[in-house]
């Protein structure tokens, strides 16, 4: 298999100045709290020292990571150049850098990284094995990577459609989410978002997005091969996504 080649999504370019809309940071502080608490019961820091240094590969608009900034110190990392824009008013105090979670290498150690929902964004297993092997570059032995995936085959239950409904004047979406091909490693979803417009009109645009899909044993395997070990961390777990955070350490 070959790396899949990035693709740019209207949501995360033209359309980044509504996503703080479409998924407000508020709606994330109950998941990060489970991230904040992992993070802590897994990272080991030295004497004299409090506050972990972190790597957020793929933070996207920042949401997660808002609510762990008062407990870490952060270096952010996102492939999309507008949605670092949105993070970085967001999250001010953390350093943010343009870079692909499969190759960036910025010759710095941390005591974990973390991989949100953008970890979904690996097509193949190439690209998984190149995004854990970026994280291991950036820990120590012993040093921790947590990762979200928003699907897992054989644990999400497929087609399933969800929606968020705006306030009166703010943007509200629908996502629909299959698999075309149960025989590779790729789903879609496609969003219809509906943008009112200062005339009163709604604009409509569909953006397709593509997410890997891949059973646990194939995480557990490309982790491991990357040079970490694995536990299996459950937290709430909705009807389709499989409620999991995937951690390891580094050997």
């Amino acid at each position: 298999m070959s790396l899949s080649r990035p693709k740019t999504h209207r949501m995360y370019d033209e359309l980044a100045a509504v996503w703080s809309k479409l998924s407000p940071a508020a709606d994330y502080a109950e998941e990060a709290a489970v991230w904040r608490d992992t993070l802590f019961e897994l990272v080991k820091l030295p004497p004299g020292r409090t506050r972990p240094r972190v790597l957020d590969l793929g933070v996207g608009g920042g949401n997660n990571l808002s609510h762990l900034t008062s407990h870490v110190d952060a270096v952010a990392v996102d492939i999309a150049p507008r949605m670092l824009d949105v993070s970085r008013k967001l999250n001010p105090g953390v350093r943010h850098v343009e870079g692909d979670m499969r190759d960036i290498r910025l010759g710095e150690k941390f005591d974990a990284v973390l991989m949100h929902d953008a970890i979904s964004y690996m097509l193949t297993e190439d690209d998984l094995g190149h995004a854990f092997a970026t994280a291991r570059a950036h820990l120590a032995p012993g040093g921790i990577v947590i990762a979200g995936p928003d699907w897992i085959r054989g644990r999400s239950t497929l087609p399933v459609l969800s929606h968020r409904q705006g306030e009166t004047g703010e943007p509200s979406y629908a996502e629909f989410v299959h698999d075309p091909d149960p025989d590779d490693t790729q789903i879609e979803l496609i969003f219809s978002l509906f943008l009112p417009q200062d005339d009163g009109s709604v604009k409509v645009v569909i953006d397709r997005h593509e997410h890997g899909f891949f059973r646990l044993e194939t995480w557990f395997q490309i982790m491991e091969e990357a040079g970490f070990t694995t536990v299996t961390r459950t937290y709430g777990a909705s009807d389709y996504l499989p409620g999991l955070l995937l951690t390891g350490v580094a050997l």
